[in-house]
């Protein structure tokens, strides 16, 4: 079903247009000023990234349009026992947006070329939302890669059925129209952004209006609405992987808000029962992003997980 709420940023197009500004990449990270803001060079595109603390890595992974700025309540408590590396995704945040096919693939591979670059040869997977898909998926196609995973709200591979929120829903209700996806995204506002923040929280007054503001300059920067579009056109790929979980035998823990209106328990509960020997962690007060939403019962869950 389209909502009407989309039609109407959709009548609004005309006057977004031409909006985006330029990439330009901070001298510090303003959430947390005693992170180091680092880029490499990863084939040919320069990818922002923050890494700190000593010890084996941990891979923070942020999900679908997000950035480093998720995981702004898990570096600081994760660095005291661990190398963290909290990267932005090519085509997301600070990290170059090339006009390539954004498939679970780009995704797969660029994250294992990212390890390359940074000298991670193996690393606990952490990722959220599009990036715990990112991370099951790297445990199917390079085990060899992976110590552990742990896999919060992550979406299934049947995206296009499983993934439940209004804004995604109405993508799907026009994907075969021509064109018409991808102008939907490039309309995207403030107010948009504000209601697509609201879908990932239970808690509706975590998204003051500096969260608001952040994440919509992110939106608004030269060439995100190709990078949105195209992952969301080929979304349907990671089908192919479904019947693949099975070969997952990493250390795996589950966390789940289980107030999510994107990806619902139930998607949790059926990935859970497909990876053998997986352990699963519902927290009550939270949506999509519990990492950020409820941080302490989150990073007492990573950190019991990791030092089984």
């Amino acid at each position: 079903m389209i909502s009407i709420r989309w039609i109407v940023s959709i009548l609004l197009m005309p006057f977004v247009w031409g909006c985006s500004i330029p990439l330009v990449r901070p001298t510090r990270i303003d959430w947390n000023p005693s992170l180091s803001p680092q880029t490499i060079q990863i084939n040919g595109h320069t990818i922002f990234y923050t890494v700190k603390g000593e010890g084996k890595p941990l891979l923070l992974i942020h999900g679908y349009g997000a950035g480093i700025w998720v995981w702004e309540r898990q570096i600081e408590v994760l660095s005291q026992s661990y190398r963290v590396y909290a990267l932005d995704l090519i085509g997301h945040g600070f990290s170059d947006r090339p006009k390539i096919p954004y498939t679970p693939e780009t995704y797969i591979h660029f994250l294992r070329d990212f390890m390359d670059g940074v000298g991670i040869e193996k690393a606990t997977l952490i990722g959220n939302s599009m990036g715990g898909g990112i991370a099951w998926a790297m445990a199917i196609l390079f085990p060899e890669r992976v110590d552990r995973l742990i896999l919060i709200n992550c979406v299934p591979p049947d995206v296009l059925n499983q993934v439940k929120n209004e804004s995604f829903r109405t993508l799907v209700a026009i994907k075969d129209i021509p064109i018409l996806p991808y102008l939907v995204i490039a309309g995207r506002n403030k107010n948009s952004i504000r209601w697509i923040l609201l879908e990932c929280v239970s808690d509706i007054k975590l998204i003051t209006p500096e969260v608001l503001n952040r994440q919509y300059q992110l939106s608004k920067i030269k060439g995100t609405t190709w990078v949105l579009y195209s992952t969301f056109k080929h979304a349907e790929e990671a089908l192919t992987l479904k019947d693949q979980l099975c070969l997952i035998h990493h250390p795996t823990l589950f966390i789940w808000g289980e107030r999510d209106l994107i990806c619902p328990s139930h998607v949790g509960e059926t990935l859970h029962q497909a990876i053998a020997g997986s352990k699963f962690l519902g927290i009550e007060k939270s949506g999509h992003i519990p990492m950020w939403e409820t941080p302490d019962e989150v990073n007492q869950a990573i950190l019991s997980f990791l030092n089984e």
